[in-house]
């Protein structure tokens, strides 16, 4: 059973739209005042992972700590019994080891627990496969917009902006570590990834989908990883999309070597897709021997993006699941 929640926008009324916005440190939500639109909160997911085993000293299943009769009677239970169950599995998880667990977030509810940690500052999201990512964070007392429209949120600062669709199926796990707070993955089926991107650098068209203001509209080409978990592009200037134009059909990763120093030196902005989420970044490239900026920034590393790892080796996301973003909590 869902909960459909209607969102009144009539206080939205008279908003310019468009480039030109004036950024405020508050939280507002911004759509299309001609019409309401109508959100629907999901009941809880399974917490199933994949991982079905019952462990026989605990009783509890090794994957989402369930047990058996919870397992059985979830498939015809009410909303509060299903409640009821997620809300004891955080202590499960952790007194029995679990390196994941499956959080009840789903649709609008994920989204709110997104923008509450970027509206709190309280860590940085990370967009991209393994030597290749986006690092989207706001710094403590930064202006931000938040912008959403049904399940897309769309949350974005000067420098930097994420966008996050969030069907059924994009599933939030907890990823306990050895030392430090848990960190939030985001994570798709991976029947549900598309296929993979070109391995060559390659020329996209102009960028009508830009969430960052500059060079909105420019051309976007693709570096060419040739991965299906995440895309990784720059869009660029009418001058460097000239310069970079020039190199197209060069494979990954030669074609770094032939255009680092015309993106090192206008830095444009990069642009990293995974599945249901976009990351830009408007931040100064260092010179390779330089350090990274403080706040958003990106990395493309070819040795690490040669190791093939779609999430950091360390990570152990449940089988069957492509990542979609990694949430480190400061």
């Amino acid at each position: 059973m869902r909960e459909a929640v209607l969102v009144d926008h009539a206080a939205a009324q008279g908003r310019a739209p468009g480039r030109g916005r004036e950024f405020r440190a508050e939280r507002r939500l911004s759509v299309d005042p001609r019409q309401p639109v109508l959100v629907e909160r999901s009941r809880p997911a399974s917490p199933c992972v994949g991982t079905c085993a019952i462990d026989e000293a605990s009783g509890l299943c090794v994957g989402c700590a369930r047990t058996r009769d919870e397992i059985a009677a979830w498939g015809g239970a009410d909303e509060a019994f299903r409640r009821r169950v997620w809300a004891a599995l955080a202590s499960r998880a952790a007194a029995s080891g679990l390196a994941a667990r499956r959080l009840s977030w789903r649709g609008a509810e994920l989204l709110d627990e997104v923008e509450r940690r970027f509206s709190d500052a309280s860590g940085v999201f990370v967009v991209g496969v393994y030597g290749a990512v986006a690092e989207v964070l706001r710094e403590p007392g930064e202006a931000y917009e938040a912008r959403r429209r049904g399940l897309f949120l769309t949350l974005r600062t000067r420098r930097a902006a994420l966008r996050v669709e969030a069907p059924d199926y994009l599933t939030a796990f907890e990823m306990t570590r050895p030392s430090g707070p848990p960190l939030v993955a985001l994570a798709a089926p991976a029947g549900r990834v598309g296929p993979p991107g070109p391995g060559a650098l390659t020329a996209l068209g102009p960028d009508h989908d830009a969430l960052l203001a500059r060079d909105a509209g420019g051309a976007r080409f693709d570096v060419g990883l040739g991965r299906s978990a995440a895309r990784f592009s720059i869009r660029c200037s009418a001058s460097l999309a000239a310069r970079i134009g020039a190199h197209c059909g060069a494979p990954w990763p030669e074609c770094l070597e032939r255009i680092r120093a015309a993106v090192v030196e206008e830095s444009p902005v990069r642009v990293v897709e995974a599945p249901r989420l976009r990351a830009e970044v408007d931040a100064a490239i260092p010179p390779p021997d330089g350090a990274s900026p403080e706040g958003p920034y990106t990395h493309l590393l070819p040795g690490l993006v040669a190791q093939g790892f779609d999430a950091p080796p360390t990570l152990a996301l449940p089988k069957g699941y492509v990542l979609s973003a990694l949430f480190h909590p400061a």
